[in-house]
């Protein structure tokens, strides 16, 4: 009887080695590639108004700069804490926003494959003629920017919460354990031309993780123990949590520079309702109708005062010059 048990175990063993790697991971739970779904930071940031113009940005580089690695207490373990590519999520980012009306963006992460490409289109055209022995054109100048875009992922805090609860109960319990990091990230617009900073914004992003374990012990009899044990973890992506920081980074830009007068809306209207609905986000319910009015308020006080002294310096230099 053993030796069956022993021959049916060899047979099941080997037609699990023979199944295809196809077979194995075409299950309910092996999702199919696929675009990558929509956040409600994404929304946000794609339904924005349309600018009067569009702005010309460049971004050089956008670094993890927390240096961290992953938490675990187990081992040393050398991945980093948070993606190496926040550079092609601001990127994606600002060309989302407003659905493409808000950023003119030029390349700047590979800049020297892009001169070099062109340098041999350069040399190609000089050498070689084109149709009929014609010379062939010049590459047109390479766009610029007026803004640049700086800053990184500043932080990454791991196990800023934790917590758990479980009971037990004749042989049957269960326990439910939680953990939220905290992902942090700082952006900043620069004139190209002055060199002065413009504005500064930071965004953070929580990031969840819960785990659920049962278990049941019960003696059958006196020399018999079944025990049983079940359970599952939910781990929210890190790089899911990092791309919704940069995208309401990047809203917080648009609309911080829109209450200061650095661009604005196509739309009056529509600007101001966003700009509304952006004070809520940012200072709390029931705030926001004030807090536009008091920007509004200031922003005609700085008009009026800086007419005043261009006047009064008016005034003076007509006065000397008498």
């Amino acid at each position: 009887m053993k030796l069956r048990g022993v021959i049916m175990l060899a047979l099941s063993l080997t037609s699990l080695g023979g199944c295809s790697s196809r077979s194995f991971y075409e299950n309910a739970a092996v999702s199919k590639a696929h675009v990558t779904d929509r956040t409600r930071a994404s929304e946000i940031l794609m339904g924005l108004p349309a600018p009067v113009q569009a702005v010309p940005v460049v971004v050089y580089d956008f670094q993890d700069q927390t240096g961290q690695f992953k938490n675990n207490e187990k081992y040393t373990e050398y991945s980093s804490a948070v993606t190496r590519g926040g550079y092609s999520i601001l990127i994606k980012s600002l060309l989302d926003t407003g659905n493409g009306d808000w950023f003119t963006v030029a390349e700047r992460g590979a800049l020297k494959n892009l001169l070099q490409e062109r340098q041999i289109v350069k040399v190609t055209r000089g050498e070689y003629p084109g149709v009929n022995n014609q010379k062939l054109p010049s590459l047109p100048p390479m766009l610029y920017g007026g803004t640049m875009i700086e800053g990184g992922i500043i932080s990454y805090d791991s196990n800023v919460q934790t917590g758990g609860m479980g009971a037990v109960y004749l042989g049957i319990g269960g326990s439910v354990q939680y953990r939220r990091d905290l992902v942090t990230v700082y952006l900043r617009a620069v004139s190209v031309e002055t060199g002065r900073v413009l504005l500064a914004v930071n965004s953070s992003k929580t990031i969840y993780s819960v785990a659920v374990d049962g278990n049941f012990l019960r003696y059958l009899t006196v020399a018999h123990l079944l025990q049983s044990e079940a359970g599952f973890t939910l781990n929210e992506p890190v790089q899911l949590a990092v791309r919704q920081a940069i995208e309401t980074g990047v809203y917080s830009l648009v609309m911080e520079g829109a209450l200061k007068n650095l661009w604005a809306f196509k739309d009056k209207t529509a600007g101001d309702k966003a700009v509304a609905e952006y004070l809520d986000r940012r200072d709390g319910n029931g705030k926001a109708e004030n807090m536009l009015d008091s920007e509004n308020q200031t922003h005609k006080k700085k008009k009026k005062k800086g007419k005043k002294t261009d006047e009064a310096l008016s005034e003076k230099q007509t006065n000397s010059a008498l």
